[in-house]
């Protein structure tokens, strides 16, 4: 191979860890922001409904305790 052939595969290999570094920050991003971050999953995957699980029942506790507190 030639030089160029070297640096153009380096490019490319570098363009594709930089695609992929950046998609899971922006993942932990949306997480921290308690932002869904399955909100454009085309099927139902297991993390979205772990996701939806846990808000329900953040909220159920929720209730209980305004209940238990107001009287």
């Amino acid at each position: 191979m030639n030089n160029w052939q070297n640096w153009a595969v380096a490019l490319i290999l570098l363009l594709c860890i930089v695609r992929i570094g950046q998609s899971v920050y922006l993942f932990f991003r949306k997480v921290k922001e308690k932002r869904n971050p399955c909100e454009n999953c085309a099927t139902g995957c297991e993390l979205k409904r772990l996701y939806e699980k846990k808000r329900s029942e953040c909220s159920d506790e929720r209730k209980e305790i305004k209940k238990n507190c107001c009287g």
